[in-house]
């Protein structure tokens, strides 16, 4: 009997386990799709840093080819833009029309990311640029 009860325990201890892991793996993972969060077909990750990953989609062309070639090339540049409200896990984007890549900026327009997010007021509306490389492009 002893034998049983000693199973029936583990298995529980197993089962909590695992459902703490699977739920803090779901959690995760549902937090970078909403970090990744896009409106358009042509979008890259970006990630500061500190690792923190968004996704910008620039309307520009000319922009766009710079993100593809720092994603093939892994180099470091300012990616910025407009701050605006948008529904993802940092609360904002980059306003497409905005997007920009440089390899110098005005000190005060420098952040990170969750810098940004968590100074909403802030930037909002406002010009910024975080150091970033680009982990992906999409088109």
């Amino acid at each position: 009997m002893k034998k049983v009860y000693g199973a029936i325990t583990l298995f529980m201890i197993v089962a909590v386990v695992a459902a703490a892991l699977g739920a803090a793996i779901l959690t995760r993972y549902s937090e970078e799709l909403s970090a990744l969060k896009h409106d358009t077909s042509r979008w890259a990750v970006i990630q500061d840093v500190n690792g923190d990953r968004m996704a910008v989609e620039p309307f520009n062309d000319d922009v766009w080819s710079q993100l593809v070639q720092l994603s093939q090339n892994g180099s470091r540049r300012w990616v910025g833009g407009v701050v605006v409200r948008y529904d993802s896990k940092w609360g904002f984007r980059f306003a497409p029309s905005t997007v920009r890549v440089a390899e110098v900026t005005a000190e005060g327009l420098q952040a990170t990311i969750r810098y940004i997010s968590e100074h909403m007021d802030y930037w909002l509306e406002g010009w910024a640029y975080v150091s970033a490389k680009v982990l992906e492009a999409h088109s």
